[in-house]
């Protein structure tokens, strides 16, 4: 972010200057004690279990001298450690640093502001319209994970005070949530990956209508020339009329039916290797070859193109761009260590991922008597989906030939039980190999399915079970932590 001094931070969120001066100058917004340094302004912010207010006397200790506050009775305990420090109150730190996200956001001269939200595929999605776009124009996107209340300004005053467009990701976590988000963004542009079960939990009587809603709160302050471009293969957007939803703007459909703007065709799957596909846009084809794994980023790079185009972008240089792209965290991350290959696909999961990323395993050859292993961990927020949701996921491991499914966590029972039934419904014999853990045996194919109750065990026995030759994904909700498996094999 550009430089800001404290008169501007107070005009901005409407703050009071209770200690210091106005012209100290800050650089960076930090919102985590353990982080700060002299040339930031901290938020101290209330949450749930922690309160920002109980570490003011680490932030001093670390040299930062701007502080904005809510309690001013816990601020006046520390003031005299730092007389020169500048303290501003505010009514709520969160709100305040919401306002102060989208005042920096509008002051930024930006030619385009992309919003991206979804059930699955949104920092997918996010990150490769970053690459197209860069292809033109200096471009920022949020930072990491950070799409929700707490998150998203900081991912906003984290860009370049000189980009010229922004790709914005915004997360849901109940009803209103996006639309909170939208108010501080307010997008020319939007994109709606998909409407999953993810967070249905929190709309029990709604249920995957209630998720819609709160999605399209992302074309809430839309005008006429607005445009929002959705997956047109999912269900509950294949027939979306934004007229009817009382939504302005023009809807742009990317899918793999011929009524679509943008047509997928031929997708496939290379396992780690990537995918191809061929994309046709008005009486034109397009071949790409897209160096990410896994088929679902087809629609997730034709969303990427319809951007590029909306903003003078060309096809070929779009596909150009892809060539670039890395996605964040541990997406289809692919590692290598001593014959063993890891896909490293710990950072989130709903059952839909999970099938798409089995299919990547599926797709990925191997070499020397290598098994394809699929270990996979509990999937949050699915609420009364839960059950079937893990259910279809180890159904789906069985019908695509897993040769060892390693199911973990309590609800992953479920998985285990889908991969049994699915076997003896195709005819097989299946045999308990052992109680503790549970595990099945097809006898027809030779192929296992595994349950442990936590991961722990799996890491203390998963180095003699896996040998030369094997590629192994491993997948789940972000609280399983499974990526303490990936790091146990990599070591």
């Amino acid at each position: 972010m550009r430089k800001m001094t404290v008169k501007e931070l107070m005009d901005a969120i409407e703050g009071k200057l209770i200690q210091g001066s106005e012209e100290k100058v800050f650089e960076r917004v930090v919102t985590d004690s353990r982080e700060t340094g002299p040339e930031d302004v901290f938020f101290a912010l209330k949450g749930d279990f922690n309160d920002g207010h109980d570490y003011l006397g680490q932030v001093l200790d670390s040299g930062c001298r701007v502080i904005a506050v809510c309690d001013e009775e816990k601020a006046g305990k520390v003031m005299d450690k730092a007389p020169e420090a500048s303290f501003v109150l505010v009514k709520d730190t969160k709100r305040a640093l919401q306002i102060l996200g989208a005042y920096y956001l509008d002051s930024l001269d930006l030619k385009v502001k992309i919003g991206v939200t979804g059930s699955v595929g949104k920092t997918s999605t996010r990150d490769f319209i970053y690459y197209v776009m860069s292809q033109k124009y200096r471009t920022a996107r949020s930072i990491k994970n950070f799409n929700n209340s707490f998150g998203l300004p900081l991912s906003l005053l984290s860009f370049p005070d000189d980009s010229e467009a922004a790709v914005i990701e915004l997360g849901m976590d109940g009803k209103g949530t996006i639309g909170v988000l939208t108010d501080l963004v307010r997008p020319d542009i939007g994109v709606l990956t998909n409407v999953g079960i993810s967070h249905i939990e929190n709309f029990p009587e709604e249920g995957r209508e209630g998720i819609l809603k709160t999605k399209l709160e992302i074309a809430q302050n839309f005008t006429d020339d607005s445009v929002l471009i959705i997956n047109a293969d999912n269900d509950m957007l294949h027939n979306l009329d934004l007229k009817e939803r009382g939504i302005k703007g023009r809807l742009i459909r990317v899918g793999t039916d011929d009524s679509c703007d943008y047509v997928l065709k031929n997708v496939e799957d290379k396992g780690i290797f990537g995918i191809s596909f061929d994309l046709e846009h008005e009486g034109k084809s397009y071949h790409v070859d897209l160096p990410v794994p896994g088929a679902h980023n087809a629609i997730n790079a034709g969303f990427a193109i319809a951007c590029g185009h909306l903003n003078g972008i060309e096809t070929e240089d779009a596909i150009e761009g892809f060539g670039k792209a890395e996605l964040t965290g541990s997406r289809l991350n692919i590692k290598k260590t001593k014959g063993l290959t890891l896909i490293d696909d710990t950072y989130n999961a709903a059952p839909d991922s999970v099938k798409s990323a089995i299919n990547t395993l599926m797709a990925t050859p191997v070499e020397g008597g290598g098994r394809r292993i699929a270990v996979l961990g509990d999937m949050a927020e699915l609420g009364s989906e839960a059950e079937r949701g893990h259910r279809e996921v180890g159904e789906h491991a069985f019908e695509k030939g897993v040769d060892v499914m390693i199911a973990i966590g309590e609800l992953s029972m479920n998985a285990l039980q889908g991969w049994k039934e699915k076997a003896l419904e195709a005819g097989h014999s299946v045999k308990k190999a052992c109680e503790q853990p549970l595990i099945f045996i097809d006898e027809e194919t030779g192929r296992a399915a595994e349950h442990f109750d936590k991961k722990e065990t799996v890491i203390e026995g998963i180095l003699d079970h896996v040998h030369e030759g094997d590629c192994i994904l491993l997948k789940a909700s972000r609280f399983m932590a499974l990526e303490k498996i990936v790091e146990h094999i990599m070591k």
